[in-house]
């Protein structure tokens, strides 16, 4: 009995650990007659069924966090105003999605459907460091796809050996990388994921976030594809 509690426990703390890599969403709301900057005003996002949102401050400023990497609808809604939502606004994983400054209509005395706006975004680093990283399409056409360290060392960002089993950074010896797979940490072993189930590859090599841990050497940050991205992408090959 003692176990089988002992490996819930391990596969629901590894579970909560894998979701640590979320990006964010910030943005201003405005009048769109007045362009003065409105508080108060109701923002937010659907993901699996569920709403997560925020409510803009004195300054008309919101955050919406955590979010898990993918494309959402922004939606603003306020009392007073027709709802509007921004369309097809994308986060990354340990990046700030900076959507369009959302403009508010006065909804008058009929009442109108809301507005769609197709975003034209911007994403920033939630930090700055070196870093460097290669998407799906990128990755499904490599010919050293089968191997992390050889895709890492594509980024021309570390040294690896012919063989794909050694990884240098900056001088560093071998061994000294860090491995994290949906934020799960890999200590030394390179991890082996079949290329069709990675959604992208990071590579740091210099002004580690200090999340990442001490290490001599970088880190290699793989987020993998999700059941639903996999299923779009084989609807899509039909």
């Amino acid at each position: 009995m003692k176990s089988i509690i002992t490996l819930a426990i391990l596969f629901l703390s590894v579970g909560i650990f894998a979701q640590t890599t979320f990006g964010e969403i910030k943005g201003k709301v405005r009048d769109s007659s007045t362009n003065e900057l409105l508080p108060f005003v109701n923002v937010w996002v659907e993901a699996n069924g569920n709403k997560i949102g925020a409510v803009t401050d004195l300054d008309g400023k919101y955050t919406i966090k955590p979010l898990n990497a993918g494309k959402y609808s922004v939606h603003a809604s306020f009392v007073g105003y027709r709802t509007t939502v921004i369309t097809n606004v994308v986060v990354k994983p340990d990046q700030i999605t900076f959507a369009d400054e959302i403009a508010l209509n006065e909804q008058g005395g009929e009442i109108l459907p809301p507005i769609e706006i197709e975003a034209t975004t911007k994403l920033i680093e939630a930090e700055t460091h070196n870093k460097v990283s290669i998407n799906s399409k990128a990755i499904m056409t490599s010919p050293v796809k089968q191997n992390i360290n050889k895709l890492a060392g594509a980024t021309g960002s570390v040294q690896v050996s012919e063989d794909g089993n050694e990884v240098y950074f900056r001088g560093s010896r071998n061994g000294d990388v860090i491995y994290l797979v949906d934020g799960v940490k890999i200590q030394g072993a390179r991890p082996t994921i079949p290329s069709a189930g990675i959604q992208s590859l990071s590579v740091y090599s210099g002004g580690l976030p200090a999340k990442y841990g001490d290490t001599m050497g970088g880190v290699i940050v793989v987020e993998t594809k999700s059941y639903f991205d996999m299923y779009y992408e084989s609807l899509g090959s039909r």
